[in-house]
């Protein structure tokens, strides 16, 4: 096939525009990366853009050290596993029946869903509903309230309505019950959307902060994004028992460290989903 001049145009246009927004998406990461790594004179001055000034990691030591850090790490990782593995497991199994034509109510249903999804409760309801039924201040109380994602349901749902029909039948033929077809044949076919949707999922509780500061109080259960939110807002200057040290800390430094370090696990995550993550992204959002 022959390119002409205009496609040729057409797609240098392309990669300039996505070259753009590229750069564009990268520069706040590099920049607080690059902050993160300077000698906070260099910070305070303005010097530093994209490349470290006087490289440094007397922030990140600063960070390691402090153990409150490593106790929100461990609740962030507590509940990004638990949430995802209970929030996908509940979509799923939302998904599997919503698929049927034949199930009853179709119609109503997927309506509820769908104002639950575009509407919300509000904030003081879902407050007295947690202090009611024994959540606040427990763990669960950071993986429940954002346990049913309808948009993922739906996800899922337009992906299993793509599976051929036959499938299931030829598997009733031989004696399988509805959660052996679930299980043995249809979640092994959709490991694409799945895998997409626990990334999507993953993301939403590594950075939920928000559940931290409505459902828990002990300083014990914060996870990470509430424990940077907090150094953000409110950042005071730790005591550090080594003066020198002491003078080479620096509030924008130390902050950029641990942002840094928060989003280091999710990022070690994707590169194994990366391969399931557009197919079923793209096959899952379109029907037909």
């Amino acid at each position: 096939m022959i390119e002409r001049k205009s496609d040729r145009t057409f797609y240098i246009i392309n990669y300039l525009i996505l070259a753009v927004i590229g750069l564009a998406t990268l520069y706040p990461f590099i920049n607080i990366l690059a902050v993160s790594l300077s000698n906070p004179g260099q910070v305070a001055a303005g010097n530093v853009t994209l490349f470290p000034k006087e490289f440094t990691d007397v922030a990140y030591q600063q960070v390691i050290n402090n153990p409150r850090f490593w106790n929100a790490l461990k609740i962030s990782i507590f509940v990004t596993i638990v949430g995802t593995i209970i929030s996908v497991s509940i979509v799923a199994l939302a998904a599997y029946p919503a698929s049927k034509k034949e199930l009853p109510f179709r119609t109503p249903l997927m309506l509820f869903f769908i104002i639950v999804m575009l509407f919300s409760g509000g904030i003081v309801p879902n407050f007295i509903l947690v202090r009611a039924i024994g959540l606040y201040n427990t763990r669960m109380a950071l993986v429940l309230p954002s346990a049913l994602q309808v948009y993922h349901m739906l996800l899922i749902k337009n992906y299993l309505e793509t599976l051929p029909v036959e499938l299931e039948e030829s598997a009733k033929i031989d004696g399988a019950t509805n959660i052996q077809i679930l299980t043995k044949i249809l979640i092994p076919l959709s490991l694409p959307v799945l895998a997409s949707v626990s990334l999507f999922t993953a993301v939403i509780y590594w950075n939920n902060y928000f559940n931290a500061l409505l459902y828990v109080s002990n300083t014990n259960l914060q996870p990470l994004p509430y424990y940077v939110y907090q150094l953000i807002q409110y950042y005071s200057a730790p005591i550090i028992d080594n003066p020198e040290l002491a003078a080479k800390l620096d509030k924008n430094t130390i902050q950029a460290a641990t942002i840094i370090a928060s989003t280091i696990p999710i990022l070690l995550v994707y590169p194994f989903l990366q391969r399931y993550f557009v197919k079923g992204i793209v096959v899952g959002s379109v029907k037909g």
